[in-house]
């Protein structure tokens, strides 16, 4: 039988969100501070997945 979770130990949606978005932004940063990717390969890259997601959600409907 599954557990019931404890309300204090739970986060709600857009906490996890935020704290999803923050931990890519600090491996992004850390990335192109290295000299690992650049700036430009980074947003290449973002807008590269972007149109993949966006064809698969017209592809799904």
């Amino acid at each position: 039988m599954a557990e019931k979770l404890d309300p204090k130990e739970t986060v709600s949606f857009k906490e996890l969100l935020m704290a999803n978005s923050i931990q890519v932004d600090a491996v992004a940063q850390l990335l192109i501070e290295k000299g690992i990717i650049t700036k430009e390969e980074f947003f290449d890259k973002l807008k590269e997945v972007k149109s993949q997601y966006n064809k698969n959600i017209i592809a799904d409907d």
